[in-house]
């Protein structure tokens, strides 16, 4: 249950993915995959169709 993208600032933590503010105060890639198909592993779905 964490994010491998996030960047903690002093606003909470920032995802590079998207570009704005983790919408979780803990950072959770499947489940922000799961409720809003964005962050790392849609990211990495993206590149995997790319390289086929």
């Amino acid at each position: 249950m964490s994010c491998r993208c996030s960047i903690y600032t002093e606003d909470g933590p920032m995802c590079p993915a998207t570009g704005d503010r983790c919408m979780f105060l803990i950072p959770n890639e499947k489940a922000c995959y799961e409720l809003y198909g964005e962050g790392p592993l849609e990211k990495d779905k993206n590149e995997r169709k790319e390289n086929k």
